[in-house]
């Protein structure tokens, strides 16, 4: 008996929530909520061919028509999780732009200061051996006095 009145319940409980989620909100209902966020249905006019076959004479004959009628685009509004999506990616390709420059100024700066860079160990063996010729030469010269 018990269980008899609990498989009632539950299915009434289930029968209850199948009649509310089929009964609960209609298309107008969603329309005026995508009416209300921003959506817009544009209507543009296009060009639709009907065929239609008629018997004439014992003899099928194919009529062509073109019928002018206007259809419908929806133009949906970006939802939430859209636009956050287009904001990441606008910061991280802003972000790997930025990492990317960084770098190259980096590797511009370091090719910069190799080919700038003077060579003092050179002008330092230059500036010695100029040294030790004047010295020689000095030397020459005081022995021919």
């Amino acid at each position: 008996m018990k269980a008899r009145i609990i498989i009632l319940i539950w299915f009434t409980l289930i029968a209850l929530l199948l009649i509310i989620g089929i009964y609960s909100c209609s298309a107008n209902y969603h329309f005026t909520k995508f009416i209300q966020k921003g959506g817009k249905i544009d209507t543009t006019e296009r060009i639709v061919n009907v065929e239609k076959t008629i018997r004439v004479n014992g003899k099928d004959s194919l009529i062509v028509l073109k019928v002018p009628t206007t259809c419908p685009e929806v133009k949906i509004p970006p939802s939430r999780l859209e636009r956050r999506i287009e904001y990441r990616l606008k910061r991280d390709t802003m972000r790997l732009v930025k990492f990317q420059t960084k770098w190259k100024v980096k590797e511009v700066v370091k090719i910069a200061k190799t080919e700038n860079k003077s060579n003092w160990w050179v002008w330092l063996l230059v500036g010695f051996v100029a040294s030790f010729l004047v010295r020689q030469v000095g030397i020459a010269l005081m022995k021919r006095l």
